[in-house]
């Protein structure tokens, strides 16, 4: 007997086992299918690594209680949202962590130290909500919190505060004059 031929139409690290949630998978399969996509032209390396991160969140999080705890499923139209947004994030930051929250909604997080972090939710619609530590003024922890509209585009307080936390954490990233 001889083993047949395994043929990879996508690099082994990006398979994902299928399975069946009850409805048509297709919706789920066309923005697996359109990361995967996304992550071979992604525009960096640490795009490509939160890229890479999503689609693991999507295979593993795309059922109702994939927490054991009845966490409501990452749908298609947040990972949508996540890849938009990572996508219109200037490519000198580095990588976010990619993580999924038991409201259906996906945090991207920046986490250096205690001092240095911003967690941004995004779901389905509707402004990003955010809130992190970006390091301190005069001994006290520079905490900023609240929510910024997204459509395409992140800009505002929110950006702002995304180069500050790498800035003030010591990562070096390239501004765009404006």
């Amino acid at each position: 007997m001889t083993a047949p031929l395994l043929s990879w139409t996508t690099p082994p690290a990006l398979y994902a086992p299928t399975f069946s949630t009850g409805r048509s998978d297709e919706p789920l399969r066309r923005v697996l299918c359109e990361t995967k996509r996304e992550l071979h032209s992604a525009a960096s390396s640490a795009q490509s690594l939160a890229l890479t991160s999503l689609a693991r969140v999507m295979d593993e999080c795309c059922r109702s209680g994939w927490d054991g705890y009845g966490a409501r499923a990452i749908s298609g139209a947040v990972v949508a949202r996540t890849i938009a947004f990572l996508n219109a994030l200037p490519a000198s930051l580095t990588s976010p962590e990619i993580i999924p929250e038991p409201d259906g909604e996906i945090a991207v997080d920046w986490d250096f130290d205690s001092k240095h972090q911003l967690s941004i939710s995004i779901g389905e619609s509707g402004p990003l909500h955010f809130a992190g530590v970006i390091g301190e003024d005069y001994g006290q922890p520079r905490v900023r919190h609240g929510t910024e509209p997204f459509e395409g585009v992140v800009g505002g307080d929110l950006l702002r505060y995304v180069h500050d936390l790498h800035e003030r954490a010591g990562i070096t990233t390239r501004r765009r004059a404006a």
